[in-house]
């Protein structure tokens, strides 16, 4: 699985979305009966059965500015990163627009990806498709943590209303659990969002319990990205530590030198200490050259057999991008059983 990056730039310095602030809801519902909108409504055919617990017309307000949703939409785009597809996937609601590269994560159904009407060539490294995207008429654009500018924003509006976050913050401090509640308020699935997501921690929660060798103990993951150097994925307060904290592991202390900068300098290669190092490299050949550096070597998981790199062309590389910003609750799953499976061939005593 390659390794994937966004339209502009690398992944912790793309501008993102906070996903702390839920929608604003506004108005009351609108619907042939005239009633509050409680009602639960019949599927769609590309969406589940209403639950009835969305008011519409629903404001989404977003850092760009506010669209309406006048009633409960029915034909969705998806654009971004692989979390909005992800839980639609979770909602087992069926979009009709979304990006080819979706397609490849080894946790998508292909049996359900294969019912999408417009499975688009064009990438998140492409400018925004706008007119793919407004030909298959959608009711809604799901592109969280994705949008770059108010311009792209007022293109998409005058699409369809735009579900965005009010806030842009760090990639890798994105809650998936409120990507999916978002999304699952917009499509009047909030009880099946819930439920997506409890199952996904639940998961996780396996995974801890399976494995009680991991409490008290830490785990650094990285990514070198060649050129540029070593990032540190699992920094204090990220998605990544949210998630390896939940499968049992301790914060890791030096962590917190990686909050305002996840930069690994060659002078810091020693703070990637911990009892489990995972590396994903974008490049075979910068494995080799940075297992056979002396300063890496020293380093006590290194030297003690603590340690897994992973390559691009590894299976398991995908469990990078989950880590970074690709977090869901379709994605976790796979992605801690992955990750313990190669942290069990470790001598953790």
């Amino acid at each position: 699985m390659p390794l994937t990056t966004p339209r502009r730039g690398r992944w912790h310095v793309v501008p993102a979305v906070a996903l702390a602030a839920l929608l604003a809801l506004t108005g009351c519902a609108a619907g042939d009966t005239g009633d509050s909108g409680d009602a639960a409504e019949p599927g769609s055919g590309l969406l589940p059965a209403a639950e009835g617990t969305t008011q519409y017309p629903l404001t989404l307000t977003t850092w760009a500015g506010e669209s309406v949703l006048e009633q409960r939409p029915e034909r969705i785009a998806v654009v971004g990163f692989s979390p909005n597809l992800d839980a639609v996937e979770a909602l087992e609601a069926t979009p009709v627009y979304t990006m080819g590269e979706e397609s490849e994560w080894p946790w998508r159904d292909q049996a359900w990806m294969s019912q999408i009407e417009l499975v688009d060539t064009a990438t998140r490294r492409d400018p925004i498709n706008f007119e793919g995207i407004a030909s298959t008429n959608p009711d809604l654009i799901i592109a969280t943590n994705y949008v770059q500018d108010e311009v792209d924003f007022e293109r998409l509006s005058s699409i369809a209303p735009v579900l965005e976050n009010p806030t842009q913050v760090q990639g890798d401090q994105i809650s998936w659990q409120d990507t999916q509640r978002m999304i699952g308020e917009a499509l009047d699935l909030s009880a099946a969002s819930d439920t997506a997501i409890t199952e996904a921690e639940q998961a996780i929660d396996r995974v801890a319990q399976e494995h009680p060798e991991y409490a008290d103990r830490t785990i650094t993951i990285a990514t070198d990205y060649t050129q540029s150097g070593i990032d540190y994925y699992t920094v204090a307060g990220g998605t990544a530590e949210g998630v390896v904290t939940r499968m049992g592991f301790t914060p890791n202390p030096l962590a917190e030198n990686f909050t305002s900068e996840a930069g690994v300098a060659d002078e810091q290669i020693g703070q990637l200490d911990a009892d489990v190092l995972v590396v994903f490299y974008t490049d075979p050949a910068a494995k080799d050259a940075r297992e056979a550096a002396p300063l890496f070597q020293a380093l006590p998981p290194v030297a003690e057999g603590r340690y897994i790199g992973v390559t691009i062309d590894d299976p398991d590389s995908s469990m990078t991008w989950v880590l970074r910003r690709g977090a869901s609750a379709t994605s976790l799953p796979w992605t801690v059983d992955a990750l313990a499976d190669r942290i069990s061939g470790l001598e953790l005593a």
